[in-house]
């Protein structure tokens, strides 16, 4: 998860909070996806439970792409700043 959104993300103040909150959701959607795998597969098949599964990651990347702030041409102090402008 913070290889996908870095620290700089988040404001300074709750930096550390954030890449904490955002790794333990993270490592929290792994062991319930874990868990839910095998029994969506047994119950509405392979096929069905890859579609489920793409359509999670599609919204996610929907969301990310909606709401996530563009760091790339910013340095560390502006990034820090940022606010998402949309």
């Amino acid at each position: 998860m913070v290889g996908v959104f870095p620290a700089e993300s988040f404001p300074t103040e709750i930096r550390s909070s954030g890449v904490g909150l955002a790794t333990a959701a993270s490592r929290l959607g792994a062991a319930v996806g874990t868990f839910l795998l095998p029994m969506g597969i047994a119950s509405i098949g392979i096929q069905y439970t890859m579609l489920c599964l793409t359509a999670v990651l599609v919204i996610g990347a929907i969301v990310s792409i909606a709401w996530a702030p563009e760091t790339k041409s910013l340095t560390l102090s502006e990034a820090s700043n940022t606010k998402n402008k949309h």
